[in-house]
């Protein structure tokens, strides 16, 4: 019997090792051109193992968060794309996006939340994520943006998917502090290098909103954190203002900046904001949705871009307006205004699911932040364009099962 209990405990850490580094390996080549076969087959082998061991051993090894609003939520997501890609004119298509858009992130959020149960994990997939990060970033240093190269397509995708994966990215960044790891001093020193990453790659990426999304997750996490900031009531509230000042800053200068690339347009930092086409996209999109407001025009469908694309007369404006640059008008083309409401449920229900373990501990509440900056800066970052698709939402999924997870931790080092 004893042999038995130890051939099964050596199996276990022989396949939670197995999976952890088979996650690892997806986020690590997430964010690259060409690799959403092998990022998915290393979950899907991920939780095969996982799956093996629960039938081989009857200890279930694949758990799914708790919370009725948040079950719902998903549950409905994932139902709704999938009816409206299998009913839309072209099926195979819609869902084989349905597939990697909505079921790849779901899997890695399942995967991500089973096995984030040791700082082990974490740590593996915190540091396999900064390598992607500092790579991102000499590739964006070598093949800077070019905003007057229409057809510009780098190797790390593009500016737009970078600084939605630093906005992702830096919701983490608290965890050097808040976990309790072997060697925190190397853990903060990471930090900080996956910091300066950031801010350089969200520079470089001569994108504005990225700007007032790090500012709003600075005021989240300085929200609910307010008494554990240390100090004085005065000093923590001059630094969550600092820190907000400092983003409205940089918002501006990445404006400015941007109004420089065009000289032609006469326009300066605060006039491009005035004069920004997404005012024309926004309006011409509501008509396109008014057109067919319960039977959209087709997930993932280029039915859904030639719509919006033939509302405007401008040769250029056909060919580089194709979306709507706002995830929950995209959603309402492509599936009507029940598409639209299914993402803003989405995002509620996931919001509402870190809201409601933020008074678990001290420790659950800054993790909880973490996640809740993840959530709300995520989704003001896609209200000026869409990404919540592929790359960034295999991310946006993994990172959110993995905080959940860590949110559930008895103390700071977790299970181990």
């Amino acid at each position: 019997m004893s042999s038995q209990a130890n051939s099964l405990s050596t199996a276990r850490t022989m396949v939670y090792r197995g999976a952890i580094a088979l996650t690892a390996l997806s986020l690590l080549v997430a964010p690259f051109r060409s690799s959403a076969g092998l990022r998915a087959a290393a979950l899907l082998v991920a939780a095969g193992l996982l799956a093996a061991y629960w039938w081989r051993s009857k200890a279930p090894t694949i758990q799914i968060p708790s919370g009725l609003f948040l079950r719902t939520t998903v549950v409905v997501w994932v139902v709704v794309v999938f009816l409206y890609s299998s009913l839309g004119a072209d099926p195979l298509t819609s869902l084989a996006s349905w597939r990697g858009d909505v079921l790849t992130p779901l899997l890695a959020a399942i995967v991500c939340y089973s096995l984030a149960q040791t700082r082990l994990a974490v740590g593996v997939w915190l540091v396999e994520l900064l390598l992607g990060l500092l790579v991102l970033t000499i590739m964006v240093l070598l093949e800077p943006f070019q905003s007057v190269v229409g057809k510009h397509e780098p190797r790390y995708l593009s500016v737009g998917w970078l600084s939605t994966w630093v906005v992702m990215l830096a919701a983490l960044l608290p965890l050097a502090w808040l976990i309790a790891w072997p060697r925190p001093r190397w853990a903060r020193v990471f930090a900080i290098a996956a910091l300066a990453a950031i801010l350089l790659a969200a520079w470089l990426s001569a994108n504005r909103i990225v700007w007032l999304c790090f500012g709003i997750m600075f005021l989240i996490y300085g929200t609910l954190n307010f008494r554990s900031l240390g100090g004085k009531s005065s000093t923590r509230l001059a630094l969550v203002g600092v820190g907000l000042a400092a983003a409205v800053a940089m918002f501006f200068a990445a404006s400015s900046m941007r109004a420089a690339q065009f000289p032609e347009a006469n326009v300066d930092g605060v006039t491009i904001l005035q004069k920004d086409d997404r005012q024309i996209i926004w309006t011409e999109a509501i008509e396109v949705i008014n057109e067919r407001p319960l039977a959209g025009h087709g997930y993932a469908l280029e039915a859904s871009h030639e719509a919006l694309a033939n509302r405007f007369a401008d040769p250029e404006f056909k060919r580089l307006f194709r979306q709507a640059h706002n995830v929950v008008l995209n959603y309402a083309i492509q599936m009507g205004i029940p598409g639209g409401l299914v993402v803003i449920l989405l995002v509620a229900g996931l919001a509402h699911a870190f809201w409601t373990r933020r008074n678990v501990s001290p420790f659950s509440r800054g993790v909880a932040a973490c996640g809740l900056m993840l959530v709300v800066a995520f989704f003001l970052r896609n209200m000026t364009d869409d990404f919540f698709h592929r790359h960034a939402a295999l991310l946006l999924g993994a990172l959110v099962g993995m905080l959940l997870a860590i949110c559930e931790w008895r103390s700071e080092r977790g299970a181990d």
